[in-house]
């Protein structure tokens, strides 16, 4: 009798053990969200880009001047070895390495500048498609070359994009 009433309660545990964890299973979602096809169909990446572009061959066109200033002066340096040539060889290298750095430094600050309020939109928008399904606990990006290799997971893209108004309703 203690044997059966062990073995029963032992059972019941693993049924009611087993049946918590299917059903917390069964309303935590994982999904996923191609972010590249939102961006893509975004016309504020779009124009970021746009702008990021224009002010990188801005920034391109004066390294090439420096390059091409720098090319002249080392070929004047050649036929006649002055020092004084010489020293404006260095001084130019350095003006032309400064610039590339305060190139840099200003194309991540416009790129944050410009495309940090995409991601906040998107950002937003996620959230209020986690709002109106509340079993979703996690969304993975299942764009092309994230990394995730297998997602089961419900693809929320489609959603989101109604949320940005993406798409044509």
């Amino acid at each position: 009798m203690k044997k059966n009433t062990i073995f029963y309660f032992i059972l019941f545990l693993f049924l009611f053990g087993y049946h918590f964890l299917y059903s917390k299973e069964c309303h935590n979602k994982i999904v996923c969200l191609n972010s590249m096809a939102l961006i893509e169909k975004m016309s504020e990446f779009s124009t970021a880009q746009k702008e990021l572009n224009r002010i990188s061959k801005i920034h391109e066109n004066i390294l090439d001047k420096l390059a091409k200033e720098f090319h002249l002066k080392v070929e004047k340096f050649q036929k006649n070895r002055n020092p004084i040539l010489k020293k404006e060889l260095v001084i130019l290298q350095a003006r032309a390495h400064a610039y590339q750095k305060t190139a840099a430094d200003d194309l991540t600050k416009m790129q944050n500048k410009l495309l940090n309020p995409i991601y906040k939109k998107i950002d937003k928008a996620i959230h209020k498609v986690i709002d109106k399904d509340k079993n979703i606990m996690r969304v993975d990006d299942c764009s092309p070359g994230k990394g995730v290799l297998v997602n089961k997971g419900e693809d929320i893209t489609e959603a989101v994009k109604r949320e940005l108004g993406l798409t044509n309703k």
